[in-house]
């Protein structure tokens, strides 16, 4: 789109939002709006630091009517700002390199009796030695907003998954570990992941855990430039563990899945108390192993043959059956860790909301997740779809798709937030497109993604977007500027 149709669309677009800012909010009006109950914020510990806490939920509430706010509390390494070069409003630096897989809280070790991995808080002077959670959850209840805490993609920092702590990480057909990802049916790794959650809700005042831990690896773990293909500059992850391989096939992304995890002690004794025997299934699943990942002449021609034809998912599984099995035993192990994690926050606060930041977005059954399953584990969700950020409106097809995909699995009635991407190269135009969207879709409110990396005019679009919308806050926590 040229910049002056850019343009006119903004113009378009804007002014009859700034139109009906300006008419009277009657009661017959206001009637008339759909309700969002929520609107989330994740703050970093660096964040907090930098900018000051109360400043930074002061800009959130005053722009995008934020009434709910989260640390990301167990965070993995990425560069910040993760889509663009430099900070858009951080007052001390211009970009930050966190630590790897490392906690912001001050961890209660009573929580990790049964478990050899204990969490790993920062060796950073400027953040090491305070409780960014407590701050942060603190200055939320002052503005009686929400608040809660996350367990990121990774919960092992790469050095301990190398060394003392290899027996918990996930390994692929032939042995290799998987870079740092842990198995959820390693006993260790299993108590150390409901040590995390248990630790966060017996000891601070917050609404919701969430997490958005990665699952099975979806194939082999290789150099990425972003997640799942996107282009992410300049950097994050070294390895692309959802969403299949770029320009493969869906019957290939199928068979890929060979190439991921896992094949363990504890995946094998799981397996066999489903009646599965993983011995047996890895024997099987083997010479498709090899084919992707040795192949010779014969094996070469059939994968090539595979990619020319329209041969569907359903026909590989016909064919193998067990890699049906496979699937099937993974996605009851994320099932049960869902499950006991459930259990057991609930056990310590019945109220509490265990939320899940849903982010692979395309087959998420390749990597264990089965939403359908889990919806019974869980008190939220969260759609972490960004494709306000790739800067083109054609991408925003995808979020609706993905967000419908969501609705249908865990049903009408769960409390269902959508992400929005307030990062460059998202626009005002394109958020306010997303937020309609995330309306039409049966969103019950909004989570930014996010603010650390958000110019201003992205997080005051997220109430323009409302406006357009025709939404309106439902009464409770709720900022004085949406009132």
């Amino acid at each position: 789109m040229s910049t002056i149709r850019r343009r006119e669309f903004a113009a378009g677009f804007i002014t009859p939002v700034l139109a009906a800012a300006q008419l009277p909010e009657t009661p017959a009006r206001n009637r008339a709006r759909k309700r969002f109950s929520e609107i989330a914020a994740s703050l970093y510990a660096w964040d907090l630091l930098d900018e000051g806490v109360d400043p930074a939920l002061e800009t959130l509430g005053e722009t995008a009517g934020a009434n709910s706010t989260y640390l990301v509390a167990l965070m993995h390494w990425e560069k910040r700002p993760l889509t663009d070069f430099y900070y858009p409003h951080n007052p001390k630096r211009k970009t930050y390199f966190p630590e790897d897989s490392r906690a912001y809280w001050q961890p209660h070790l009573e929580n990790y009796r049964d478990t050899r991995i204990k969490p790993r808080t920062s060796d950073r002077d400027e953040l090491k030695g305070k409780d960014w959670l407590e701050m942060l959850v603190s200055a939320g209840r002052k503005r009686k907003w929400k608040t809660g805490a996350e367990i990121s993609h990774t919960v092992l920092d790469f050095d301990r998954a190398r060394g003392e702590c290899s027996y918990a990480v996930q390994r692929d057909i032939y042995g290799n570990p998987l870079a740092q990802l842990i198995c959820v049916n390693n006993p260790d790794a299993r108590s150390y992941l409901i040590g995390l959650f248990t630790d966060l809700v017996k000891n601070y005042d917050i609404d919701f855990v969430q997490t958005c831990l990665v699952p099975f690896a979806s194939t082999r773990l290789r150099a990425a430039a972003g997640f799942g293909g996107e282009d992410h500059t300049p950097g994050t992850f070294g390895f692309l563990t959802w969403g299949g391989a770029g320009g493969a096939t869906a019957a290939e992304n199928t068979l890929l899945t060979v190439l991921g995890g896992c094949f363990c002690a504890g995946c094998e004794a799981a397996a066999r108390n489903d009646g599965l025997d993983l011995k047996a299934v890895r024997r099987a699943l083997r010479p498709l192993a090899d084919m992707l990942d040795h192949a010779g002449p014969a094996e070469t021609h059939r994968l090539a043959l595979l990619r020319a034809s329209n041969t569907t998912p359903t026909a590989l599984l016909l064919r193998h059956p067990e890699l049906f099995e496979w699937m099937k035993f993974r996605c009851a192990s994320i099932t049960r860790l869902f499950a006991d994690a459930h259990a057991a926050v609930r056990a310590i606060n019945p109220k509490i909301d265990l939320r899940l930041n849903a982010y692979i977005s395309r087959n998420p059954e390749l990597s264990g997740i089965d939403l359908a399953s889990l919806k019974h584990h869980l008190g939220s969700v969260r759609s972490s779809d960004y494709s306000e950020q790739s800067g083109t409106a054609s991408q925003l097809e995808h979020k609706r798709q993905f967000l419908l995909s969501i609705r249908e699995a865990v049903g009408d009635e769960m409390h269902f937030l959508s992400a929005i991407g307030i990062r460059p190269k998202a626009t005002p135009e394109l958020i306010r497109q997303g937020v309609q969207i995330s309306s039409e879709c049966g969103a019950d409110g909004l989570s930014l993604g996010h603010y650390d990396g958000a110019p201003l005019r992205n997080l005051d679009a997220i109430r323009e977007g409302m406006a357009a919308a025709d939404v309106a806050m439902r009464a409770g926590r709720i900022h004085k500027a949406l009132l």
